[in-house]
């Protein structure tokens, strides 16, 4: 799926493309289905480079069915794995503590525990448990009103005692990515629109520098690509030495932390 569709062309060509075309390349011309193209291409690189889903997208932590998938109506999907089980996911202050591999998390509609027996028994933990930090993709589950009762089969038991790490056995729901990014993050979309002008711009190949003389008039115009890449660069992370742009601002502050060994 896409933010854009073919209604979104005919402003583009007009308040982006036109400010290039005629100087670069007056008589190439551009269909509809080209210039959608370059936006949708944009927009997908652009995800991938903030590592973010543009749009609301439903994460299914096994093969969904055909029923699942048409409930699903427009709306895109994703599979990941489960997350695994250790003996110290309930102990001290982790409170059942999962952080989504997607984010940020819209909302949350299930998370099971998926016992790896002769018979699988499922087990799913009461909504009002849970506890999330949207942003940050973080989950907790603090114990409410609901109560949970999982009885221990002869294989978790073996497991559990032995101090294992169960593969895969939290299976969690949810929708992750960014909610009405047309509206709520115009800064996102003005980027991508400039980023799809600026991809157009290198596959014309236009000179970095041209002149033109007669009757004593001279006309001059020259072109860097590298200062569009540098714009660019600044909206998606900030200035140099900055932690700034889009990336902080839908992630938030990145840090690193290296450990040093006597």
């Amino acid at each position: 799926m896409s933010l854009f569709s073919s209604a979104d062309v005919a402003g583009f060509r007009t308040y982006r493309l036109a400010a290039v075309q005629g100087t670069y390349f007056p008589s190439t011309t551009f269909s509809d289905a080209d210039l959608l193209g370059q936006i949708q291409a944009a927009e997908a690189e652009i995800g991938r480079l903030l590592k973010v889903r543009l749009e609301p997208t439903y994460v299914f932590p096994y093969q969904p069915t055909s029923a699942e998938i048409t409930a699903l109506g427009t709306m895109p999907y994703i599979e990941e794995p489960g997350y695994d089980y250790d003996t110290e996911f309930f102990r001290g202050d982790r409170w059942g503590y999962i952080l989504t591999r997607q984010r940020p998390i819209i909302s949350v509609d299930q998370i099971r525990f998926v016992y790896p027996a002769p018979t699988t028994q499922v087990y799913a933990i009461p909504s009002d448990w849970l506890r999330l930090d949207k942003k940050y993709g973080q989950i907790r589950m603090v114990p409410a009103s609901s109560q949970f009762v999982a009885p221990l089969g002869a294989f978790l038991m073996q497991a559990l005692a032995g101090g294992s790490q169960i593969p895969s056995m939290i299976q969690v729901k949810y929708t992750c990515g960014l909610t009405d990014a047309k509206n709520q993050w115009p800064d996102l979309i003005n980027v991508i629109m400039k980023r799809a002008v600026q991809q157009i711009l290198m596959g014309a190949m236009p000179e970095a520098s041209a002149s033109i003389s007669a009757d004593g008039l001279s006309q001059s115009r020259s072109l860097k690509l590298q200062d569009y890449e540098d714009q660019f660069q600044t909206a998606m992370y900030g200035p140099k030495g900055s932690n700034g742009g889009l990336w902080t601002a839908i992630h938030g502050i990145q840090m690193g932390v290296i450990g040093v060994t006597a």
